[in-house]
């Protein structure tokens, strides 16, 4: 009897754990972000206007560029924080990377540091920042300052542009991560 009910209390546990990840990834409404489960609305249309469009491609590549260059300054300088945000901002860029699949927006010219980024503001944005970052620790640090303080500021712009409540929750959530990464930077700083 005490078998029974051992292998009860077991399974039990067993789908406590697995049935929550297995939902997890199905369909469009949920996502893992910074390790929580983020639940997006469904939008009540799936058409997008000619900004919401231009920030959504812009935010995905500005994190691609932020993630390729905080992996370039880890390997350069080996220092955690880099490799912590490198990894934060790829998650964060899977997320912008799922809204544009939701709204079916072709993302296929999303560049990366090695292949060269489309957008010409981000490309120059690139260069002059992995410059920077090539001089010196604190110099790369204070380059890591200024792509959270533009990425802010770039997800503020895009926020105001939209009414889409998943693509507002996206960015809120983005902006509140490049916050903490501003902080961790600053902190290294100090």
């Amino acid at each position: 009897m005490k078998k029974i009910i051992v292998l009860l209390i077991l399974l039990l546990a067993s789908l406590v754990i697995i049935l929550p990840l297995s939902a997890a990834g199905q369909g469009n409404g949920n996502r893992f972000v910074d390790n929580m489960n983020l639940t997006l609305p469904e939008p009540d249309t799936y058409n997008l206007t000619d900004i919401e469009v231009l920030d959504l491609l812009f935010i995905r590549e500005e994190e691609q560029m932020a993630h390729d260059l905080y992996r370039v300054w880890y390997d350069m300088y080996s220092i955690p924080v880099f490799e912590n945000i490198a990894d934060a901002e790829e998650t964060h860029a899977s997320e912008v990377q799922f809204l544009l699949d939701r709204y079916q927006v072709p993302s296929d010219m999303i560049g990366n540091l090695s292949s060269g980024y489309s957008n010409p503001d981000i490309r120059t944005l690139s260069e002059e920042l992995a410059e920077q970052g090539k001089l010196s620790l604190t110099d790369a640090l204070k380059a890591g300052v200024s792509i959270e303080e533009t990425d802010i500021a770039d997800l503020d712009k895009a926020i105001a542009n939209t009414s889409k409540p998943d693509i507002i929750l996206v960015y809120t959530n983005l902006r509140s991560g490049s916050e903490n990464h501003l902080s961790a930077f600053t902190r290294q700083l100090t």
